[in-house]
């Protein structure tokens, strides 16, 4: 598709060919792609700004970062103001981690929030993987406390260890049993002896997939890291 085809498409009422326009402006340059995209981003259809900000993130531009701010900030649809917000972090964390720990605590929306957890797990600062931890335990947003108990796994083995895992034993009492499945998959990459003793305790729990999860970590701890030093840090940060 050409760049006269692909503004054509954008302007007209066909959903599916303003989408496949905007997947044809990966193969163009940033030069030509940016305007376009940042036209899009104005359309009136939330999935077209979605895949606008999507756009914008794989481009990096100025301009780009600037839309993208905006649409995070100040979108209608959390569906966009999500997916603006992934979009950021590709400019780097350096740049864009404080950003998101500033949109993750005014916006509380569980999918916005889902998808910044869901970025700084691959940040690589544990300072701001913690801050962001405790702000979500503390929402009343079962989905984003689920997540941040998730993200606790990546802190064992880093300086904050201890705190992660003081935090996680607390989750692993929690009145939820999605909370407490959640921490006893979790539990199994620290290997301290409260760690452990806990997972024994949760053999007892009421709800049978929370014991299964506990004696899954139980044989994660027993088998030590992987060949490489690695460990599982559970499924729900894998491929969001």
């Amino acid at each position: 598709m050409d760049l006269p085809a692909i503004r054509a498409a954008l302007c007209g009422h066909d959903h599916s060919q303003r989408l496949q326009a905007l997947v044809a402006l990966r193969q163009y340059s940033t030069a030509d792609a940016e305007p376009i995209l940042l036209m899009a981003l104005e359309s009136d259809t939330f999935i077209i700004r979605s895949f606008a900000c999507v756009g914008l993130g794989q481009k990096r531009t100025e301009a780009g970062f600037r839309a993208l701010l905006e649409r995070a900030q100040q979108d209608k649809d959390p569906n966009v103001r999500a997916e603006a917000a992934n979009a950021l972090s590709w400019f780097g964390f350096e740049r864009c981690a404080s950003l998101l720990l500033q949109l993750f605590s005014q916006d509380d929306h569980w999918l916005v929030r889902h998808s910044i957890l869901a970025a700084l797990s691959e940040c690589g600062d544990p300072g701001v993987q913690l801050q962001v931890v405790r702000q979500g335990l503390e929402g009343d947003d079962d989905t984003v406390r689920c997540s941040a108990v998730e993200l606790l796994g990546v802190l064992a083995g880093s300086p904050l260890e201890k705190e992660a895992e003081t935090l996680l034993l607390a989750a692993s009492h929690d009145d939820n049993t999605w909370i407490r499945r959640t921490a006893a998959r979790t539990i199994g990459n620290f290997p301290g002896e409260a760690a452990r003793q806990r997972c024994l305790e949760l053999r007892q729990d009421p709800d049978h997939r929370i014991v299964a999860a506990s004696m899954e970590s139980s044989l994660r701890l027993d088998s030590g890291p992987g060949p490489d030093g690695s460990v599982d840090y559970g499924e729900g940060m894998k491929g969001v």
